[in-house]
């Protein structure tokens, strides 16, 4: 059950984000559920899950720390 609320908390804030304007509320909110995504990708064993989210988490990163 708590495996499935971290994923399912994961997409909620993946979509909030999307709602979002300002390209760094978006990016620091799809962290956070990235972040949710890997733990949830790691729990249920699946790589393309928790790769795919840890590599959007250092894009962000990325992008975030280029932009100050």
């Amino acid at each position: 059950m708590l495996r499935e609320a971290i994923g399912i908390a994961g997409s909620v804030l993946v979509l909030i984000s999307f709602l979002m304007k300002d390209v760094r509320r978006i990016r620091i909110i799809n962290i956070f559920g990235a972040a949710l995504f890997v733990v949830y990708g790691i729990w249920t064993n699946t790589f393309a899950t928790w790769f795919l989210n840890a590599m959007l988490i250092i894009i962000h990163f990325i992008y975030l720390v280029r932009k100050k």
